[in-house]
């Protein structure tokens, strides 16, 4: 029967944080869509994951939040074809927003505890 080696037991490495990104889309023709243009509202996600807004649509966006209800939400400034901006949510919260350059163009985002 083998030995177990002398001295402490070696404790396992925990495996790092891994940062869920939840990707909220600019859809093609969203000027169009007005209120779906980011998809089926409300758009749900969850505390301590990244937000990645990602122009899926040829024309250049802008969004931002309507109020202070989710405190991390960063405006993505002017958003070219395929351009991104992420930030990660750490608090819970709900939040209207919409394209500053085409302001039919509407959402709505909650933060929730996992």
């Amino acid at each position: 029967m083998p030995v177990p080696p002398a001295g402490p037991t070696p404790t396992p490495t925990p495996p790092p944080n891994v940062l869920v990104t939840a990707n909220a889309y600019i859809l093609p023709d969203a000027v169009a869509l007005g209120p779906l243009a980011f998809g089926e509202p409300p758009m749900i996600i969850y505390k301590g994951e990244r937000l990645r807004w990602v122009n899926l649509d040829k024309t250049t966006h802008a969004i931002v939040a309507d109020t202070s209800g989710v405190p991390d939400f960063v405006e993505t400034g002017t958003l070219p074809l395929l351009g991104e901006r992420s930030s990660v949510m750490t608090a819970t919260g709900t939040t209207t927003f919409h394209c500053t350059i085409h302001p039919g163009m509407v959402g709505t985002l909650i933060v929730r505890e996992r």
